[in-house]
Protein backbone atom coordinates (compact mmCIF):
# COMPACT_ATOMS: atom_id res chain seq x y z
CA UNK A 1 0.00 0.00 0.00
CA UNK A 2 1.16 3.62 -0.82
CA UNK A 3 1.76 6.59 1.04
CA UNK A 4 -1.13 8.31 -0.30
CA UNK A 5 -3.63 5.45 -0.31
CA UNK A 6 -2.46 5.53 3.78
CA UNK A 7 -3.50 9.31 3.75
CA UNK A 8 -6.37 8.58 1.91
CA UNK A 9 -7.72 6.51 5.06
CA UNK A 10 -6.48 8.49 7.77
CA UNK A 11 -8.78 11.25 6.72
CA UNK A 12 -11.51 9.62 5.43
CA UNK A 13 -11.47 7.53 9.43
CA UNK A 14 -10.98 11.00 10.82
CA UNK A 15 -13.83 12.23 9.16
CA UNK A 16 -16.34 9.37 10.41
CA UNK A 17 -14.57 9.81 13.88
CA UNK A 18 -15.47 13.58 13.67
CA UNK A 19 -18.90 12.72 12.34
CA UNK A 20 -19.89 10.50 15.14
CA UNK A 21 -18.41 12.30 17.76
CA UNK A 22 -20.19 15.22 16.71
CA UNK A 23 -23.77 13.50 16.89
CA UNK A 24 -23.84 12.78 20.71
CA UNK A 25 -22.28 16.34 21.55
CA UNK A 26 -25.17 18.01 19.60
CA UNK A 27 -27.72 15.76 21.52
CA UNK A 28 -25.92 17.19 24.55
CA UNK A 29 -25.74 20.80 23.50
CA UNK A 30 -29.50 21.05 22.58
CA UNK A 31 -29.72 19.93 26.46
CA UNK A 32 -27.77 22.55 27.52
CA UNK A 33 -30.18 25.52 26.63
CA UNK A 34 -32.42 24.27 29.54
CA UNK A 35 -29.29 24.97 31.85
CA UNK A 36 -29.11 27.91 33.82
CA UNK A 37 -25.73 29.17 32.81
CA UNK A 38 -25.38 31.23 35.95
CA UNK A 39 -25.38 29.59 39.33
CA UNK A 40 -27.13 31.32 42.00
CA UNK A 41 -24.29 31.51 44.51
CA UNK A 42 -21.42 34.37 43.38
CA UNK A 43 -18.19 33.02 43.75
CA UNK A 44 -14.67 34.53 44.22
CA UNK A 45 -11.39 33.84 42.92
CA UNK A 46 -8.28 34.13 44.83
CA UNK A 47 -4.34 32.96 44.45
CA UNK A 48 -1.26 33.44 45.98
CA UNK A 49 1.73 31.53 46.55
CA UNK A 50 4.28 31.17 49.24
CA UNK A 51 7.48 32.61 49.46
CA UNK A 52 9.68 31.91 46.69
CA UNK A 53 13.09 30.57 49.16
CA UNK A 54 11.90 31.15 52.32
CA UNK A 55 8.63 29.07 52.32
CA UNK A 56 8.03 27.64 56.00
CA UNK A 57 9.01 23.94 55.02
CA UNK A 58 9.03 21.23 57.66
CA UNK A 59 10.74 17.95 57.66
CA UNK A 60 8.28 15.00 57.26
CA UNK A 61 10.62 12.13 56.77
CA UNK A 62 14.18 11.27 54.79
CA UNK A 63 12.67 12.09 51.48
CA UNK A 64 9.65 13.95 52.45
CA UNK A 65 8.98 17.81 53.36
CA UNK A 66 5.75 19.90 53.68
CA UNK A 67 3.77 23.03 54.12
CA UNK A 68 1.08 24.51 55.57
CA UNK A 69 -0.63 26.92 53.12
CA UNK A 70 -2.31 30.19 54.69
CA UNK A 71 -5.18 31.30 52.22
CA UNK A 72 -7.04 32.93 55.06
CA UNK A 73 -6.58 36.55 53.89
CA UNK A 74 -8.83 35.47 51.24
CA UNK A 75 -11.66 35.44 53.32
CA UNK A 76 -13.45 32.15 52.40
CA UNK A 77 -16.64 30.97 54.80
CA UNK A 78 -16.52 27.38 53.11
CA UNK A 79 -14.21 24.85 51.84
CA UNK A 80 -13.07 26.24 48.32
CA UNK A 81 -11.49 24.53 45.67
CA UNK A 82 -7.61 24.86 45.86
CA UNK A 83 -5.73 24.60 41.95
CA UNK A 84 -1.46 24.48 43.18
CA UNK A 85 1.73 24.23 41.55
CA UNK A 86 4.89 24.23 42.66
CA UNK A 87 7.65 26.87 41.69
CA UNK A 88 11.36 27.52 41.63
CA UNK A 89 14.50 27.63 40.20
CA UNK A 90 15.37 23.87 39.90
CA UNK A 91 14.87 20.18 40.85
CA UNK A 92 11.21 21.11 41.18
CA UNK A 93 10.57 19.15 38.51
CA UNK A 94 11.94 15.78 39.71
CA UNK A 95 9.40 16.06 43.04
CA UNK A 96 5.62 14.61 43.48
CA UNK A 97 2.64 15.50 45.11
CA UNK A 98 2.26 19.29 44.56
CA UNK A 99 -1.37 18.59 43.64
CA UNK A 100 -2.29 16.90 46.41
CA UNK A 101 -4.18 18.63 48.62
CA UNK A 102 -4.41 17.55 52.24
CA UNK A 103 -6.51 19.03 55.34
CA UNK A 104 -8.31 21.40 53.22
CA UNK A 105 -10.57 24.36 55.44
CA UNK A 106 -11.80 27.48 54.29
CA UNK A 107 -8.57 29.02 55.55
CA UNK A 108 -5.59 26.81 54.05
CA UNK A 109 -4.19 23.26 53.06
CA UNK A 110 -1.13 21.33 53.22
CA UNK A 111 1.02 19.73 50.73
CA UNK A 112 3.19 17.22 50.70
CA UNK A 113 6.40 16.94 48.67
CA UNK A 114 7.95 14.00 47.94
CA UNK A 115 11.44 13.74 46.30
CA UNK A 116 13.55 10.22 45.95
CA UNK A 117 16.64 11.31 47.10
CA UNK A 118 17.20 12.76 50.86
CA UNK A 119 14.91 16.07 51.12
CA UNK A 120 15.15 19.03 53.38
CA UNK A 121 13.73 22.32 54.31
CA UNK A 122 17.30 23.91 53.27
CA UNK A 123 17.27 21.97 49.64
CA UNK A 124 13.79 23.16 48.79
CA UNK A 125 14.54 26.79 49.99
CA UNK A 126 17.79 26.55 48.67
CA UNK A 127 16.11 26.36 44.92
CA UNK A 128 13.43 28.52 46.45
CA UNK A 129 10.99 26.40 46.08
CA UNK A 130 7.47 27.70 46.86
CA UNK A 131 3.78 26.58 46.67
CA UNK A 132 1.46 28.84 44.14
CA UNK A 133 -1.94 28.37 44.59
CA UNK A 134 -5.54 29.69 42.89
CA UNK A 135 -9.15 28.84 45.03
CA UNK A 136 -12.48 29.52 44.05
CA UNK A 137 -15.45 29.40 46.52
CA UNK A 138 -17.66 31.39 48.75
Amino acid sequence: MNVKKIFGMLIALGAVLCITLALPVNAVAGELESIPLLAATEYKIASGSTTPCKTEWVDYNQKGIYVDVDTSAAGFTETPLYFTSIGGKGNHWTTSGATSIYSASPTGFRIYIYKDVSLTPEYANDRCWHMNWMAIGE
